[in-house]
This record gives structure tokens, sequence and C-alpha cells, in this order.
């Protein structure tokens, strides 16, 4: 196969030749060319497609759902292409137990939450670790942009990709670092535009498909029919600090704290939401500096930590930075400690958006350290 995208060094130490790989298969240009690059390393290649959740026969998913029947068609074609025995692993009740009902319970408490870290720690990597064994399969791989590589301890660590606009380790900072070991990610040493050049070359159909911005079970952007009956309250109005009432929105499911864009609200100065007042059923908003009053714009924060092995940064540590969303460039770390299952940090700058619900990763360098839920702004992180 003439496969146009380089293979990197530590890529080709970490596959052998031969490894049986179980591939995580959704039908999307990134899995499709991983599937390409583990067949050009001679692995052999199990593909399964995950079906995280069933739609209402009334609701179509469309194109843009990682699991719909085109999706899923993508993934069949491509597998058979590659001579990779594929099929499909129903996950919807546990994803709906670890993701959906988590995403439900976090909003009802008007908290942010970022359901792809749930799904990885929670659904993705246990269910594939799980099959692998089942299978006897030596290796799992995705196509997320990210690195992994061994450590001193004899473990592996997880590294961000080498494409700065496309790194997913955020995504993948609350997965256990035990996984790592057994863990490739063929396009983690890749750019998004080499990805799609050689899927090109190669003539797969997948190689110009858009990638979905939205929540993958919230294909329409419409998360009420997540919500049983009285969950959601409906409509009601938005209201300024003073309590003023400036307008209408559709229901407090559909926005997020430090939110700007989509509140149907006129205003000589962007307004943006201050807070979710349940009790009420009223969207609060203010202005930027408003937010900063809110404690959005702040330099110190407290985070429930997921995985974090050192209470403080080791020696020759550095330097520390933090990403409190994906898309986050990331904010330098001034001093972060663990204090029991806490994560204080201060920042040397302060930073916008920091909102309750949202994961939180630390990294030393290109290193991954672990993540955590942000639980808000701390006045005294020691």
């Amino acid at each position: 196969m003439d496969l146009s995208l380089p293979l990197h060094d530590d890529l080709r130490r970490a596959v052998k030749p031969g490894a049986s790989v179980l591939l995580a298969l959704s039908g999307g240009v990134d899995s499709a060319l991983s599937l390409a690059v583990l067949r050009a390393l001679d692995c052999e290649v199990l593909a399964v497609t995950f079906k995280n959740f069933c739609y209402d026969d009334d609701r179509d998913p469309g194109a843009k759902a990682c699991c719909s029947l085109d999706a899923i068609d993508d993934a069949r074609r491509l597998a058979g292409r590659f001579g990779a025995r594929h099929w499909v692993h129903d996950v919807a009740e546990l994803f709906g137990a670890q993701v959906i009902q988590t995403f439900v319970s976090e909003y009802r408490a008007a908290r942010t939450p970022n359901p792809c870290l749930a799904c990885n720690s929670d659904v993705r990597f246990p269910e594939l670790l799980r099959l692998a064994d089942q299978q006897g399969c030596d290796l799992v791989a995705t196509g997320h942009y990210a690195r992994t590589r061994p450590d001193s301890n004899g473990g592996a660590e997880l590294l961000q990709g080498v494409d700065a606009e496309k790194d997913q380790s955020y995504f993948l900072s609350q997965v256990p670092r035990d996984v790592w070991p057994r863990v490739v990610f063929p396009l983690g040493w890749s750019t998004k535009p080499e990805v799609r050049a050689a899927a090109r070359q190669l003539g797969m159909a997948v190689a110009d498909k858009p990638e979905s911005q939205e929540i993958c079970f919230v294909p329409d952007g419409d998360r009420g029919f997540l919500f049983a009956a009285g969950d959601d309250p409906g409509p009601g109005p938005v209201v300024d600090t003073a309590g003023q009432v400036l307008g209408e929105h559709r229901g407090l499911i559909h926005y997020t704290v430090g939110q700007r864009r989509g509140l149907g609200v006129a205003n000589c100065e962007p307004l943006y939401v201050l807070a979710l007042d349940a009790a009420d059923n009223r969207l609060v908003v203010g202005t930027r500096d408003q937010l900063a009053v809110e404690q959005l714009l702040c330099d110190r924060f407290t985070a429930a930590v997921f995985d974090l092995p050192d209470a403080g940064p080791p020696a020759g540590g550095g330097p520390y930075m933090v990403r409190i969303r994906h898309r986050h460039p990331g904010a330098a770390v001034e001093s972060w400690r663990r204090h029991g299952e806490m994560l204080h940090v201060t920042l040397s700058e302060p930073v916008f958006g920091a909102a309750p619900g949202q994961g939180l990763t630390l990294y030393d360098g290109e290193r991954i350290l672990g993540g955590g839920r942000l639980l808000g702004a701390a006045d005294d992180p020691t």
C-alpha cells in the first residue's frame, strides 16, 4: 500500500510488525487513516464501531452523529477494504449511565459538563481494553491526535499531539494512566492537513468528511429531549444583575456559564451568561467586567482530581500550564499543589471562563500530568 503519510520512528517502535490491534473505527477520516497506518505497519487489525446512543424513531441524528447508520456503514466499508474484521458494539446502556445521566445531572445543578471526558474515561477506553482482552489483541488504537511513550517506571505517559491546532490530549486527560501502556495513537505525529491529504491519495470516500463540532448525542444542538418532563421548566426571563428583564431564554439547559453567543438579547456591550438561576428559572447575564466580579475571570481555582500521582511539582519539572476547556490555548501555571482529592492552581495571569463542571488538564511541558473537574475560583489555593 502506497501511504503518503510519514510514519514516525516512535510509532514504529510502539507498534511492532505482526502486532494485533483493536481499533475504534467511527467512519470518520481520522480513524479511517489510523486503519491504513496500522495496516502499513503490518499489524493485524480488528475494527469495532461503538454504538453509543439509540435515537428515537422520530429523531434523525444525521450524518454528523458518530454512531449514525451512515457512519456505521462507512466504517464497515473501510474495514472491508483493509481486510479488518469489523463489528458494531452496543454500549448504549453504559453510555447512558456514565455519560448522558452525568451530563443531565450536571446541568440540573447549573454546572457545565464536558461529556467527551466522561466518555473516554468511563466508556471508550475501558470497553476497548475489555474487548481487546476478549479478542486476544496486544494493543488498542483510536484516531485521537495525541501520543503515548514509555515512562521510567515501566508504564507509559500521555503526550500532546504534534498538531497544536488539533491536539486532543485534553479529552483524554481523565483516562486512568494504567491504560496508556496498551494504547497507540497512529495520528499523534501527524497534522490534520497531512491526514486528509493521505486519505485523498488513498481514494478514501471519507477524506473530506466534515467533523462534528457538536455533542455526539445532540447533533442538532437541541438538548431538551434528554430531560424528563418537569426537569426543564422551559422558557423564562433573561435578567441583568439588578434583576431587570432583558428578554426571554428558551430553557436553562441550552446555556452555559460564560457563554456569549446565542443569548437573543440586544445590548450596546456584549453580554455573557453569569449564572443559571434554576430556582427561579432565570438566566442571569452581564458584561465582561461583571464576569470578573463573578470570578469567571480568575487566576486561582480548585479542581476535583481524577488522576494526578504527585502532591506537587517534581524536581526539574515544568514549565507547567493548564487548559480549562477544549480549544483553550493554555495558561501558564505559577504554582500547583494537590491536597487530598483537590488540586489547587495559581496562574501567572487570570483566565476567562473557568466554569464549574468543565474539565481541567495539567501539563508538564508536552506531558499530561492529570485531569480534574473544575469546582470554581479559589480565594486561597494553599
